[in-house]
């Protein structure tokens, strides 16, 4: 019964977070992990639209994907070759926090002109109490799996 309860709950609260990522990706969220932001960004009053034209104004990033882009590509055929890739490895580490950096700059812009910026606090709270509740209940469901393993084990 508890363990019909517990997944049950675990089910429940995974799919809240799978609906919430799917509307912030539906909604303009960006690619690349980025799509907490932007559910984070509309909480806080900004549209899809404005967050679309922040990122399409931006005149860094499209520098920035195509660096990341061809330095991984050199470090790829580097790797495959064999050789020592010490340089193309730093080469694309750089470029991924080159287009790191100049993201997360656009989102400060978005956030600091937000209509609303204390309902996205808000909204990060609950997330993040969401997310401890998750932790708590897949902790307590694969301990219980365990316990109930290793009793069938030393049951048999």
């Amino acid at each position: 019964m508890f363990k019909k309860m517990t997944i049950s709950i675990v089910s429940a609260a995974s799919i809240f977070v799978i609906a919430a990522t799917g509307i912030a990706s539906a909604r303009g969220g960006r690619g690349g992990g980025d799509h907490h932001l932007a559910l984070l960004a509309h909480a806080a009053g900004v549209s899809g639209s404005q967050i679309h034209s922040a990122f399409k104004s931006d005149p860094n990033l499209k520098t920035d994907f195509t660096n990341l882009r061809t330095t991984k590509d050199a470090m790829t055929t580097c790797l495959v070759s064999g050789a020592s890739c010490s340089s193309q490895i730093s080469a694309y580490t750089a470029a991924q926090q080159a287009l790191t950096q100049e993201k997360m700059s656009v989102w400060q812009k978005i956030f600091q002109s937000a209509p609303n910026p204390k309902q996205a606090s808000a909204v990060l709270g609950q997330l993040n109490q969401l997310k401890a509740q998750r932790h708590q209940i897949m902790q307590s469901v694969f301990k219980s799996a365990s316990a109930s393993d290793s009793s069938k084990t030393v049951d048999e």
